[in-house]
């Protein structure tokens, strides 16, 4: 299993403090370690995006059960030319948590518009909710 670094961060392997930066691509345990912990990472391989997936359902259901992939699946195209990794050019705002912050970046403006959307709905989710008031503060 592989993920590749999104965006720079420190994070404790066997108790020792390590740097992580962008492209960087982290193997095994420390890749599940990663995804489960909803740390700075993209799925690299087939395996490491049926993880991903099947953690993002279960935050989505409601469950706070780790569950590991059962099947196979096929990721869905994303942004142009097919690629997973590129943020869509449009909007979803019931898209999951990751693709709306995909979508957003680190773009202030776009952060500010997608938090007042979300705000808006019957049952805002606070984990999004959160990640976008940093976001739009500049944090």
């Amino acid at each position: 299993m592989r993920v590749v670094v999104r965006e720079a961060f420190k994070a404790y392997i066997n108790h020792q403090p390590e740097d992580f930066h962008p492209g960087q691509i982290i193997k095994g345990d420390t890749a599940v370690y990663f995804l489960r912990s909803h740390a700075a990472v993209d799925p690299a391989d087939d395996e490491a995006a049926e993880l991903a997936e099947s953690l993002r359902e279960s935050e989505e259901a409601g469950g706070s059960q780790v569950l590991e992939p059962s099947e196979p699946k096929q990721a869905p195209a994303t942004g142009t030319g097919g690629d997973p990794t590129s943020p869509p050019q449009e909007l979803d705002i019931d898209a999951s948590v990751k693709d709306v912050l995909a979508w957003v970046g680190d773009d202030r403006d776009r952060a500010a518009e997608v938090l007042s959307l979300e705000q808006a709905k019957e049952h805002p989710r606070s984990t999004l909710v959160k990640q976008l008031e940093k976001t739009a503060a500049g944090e």
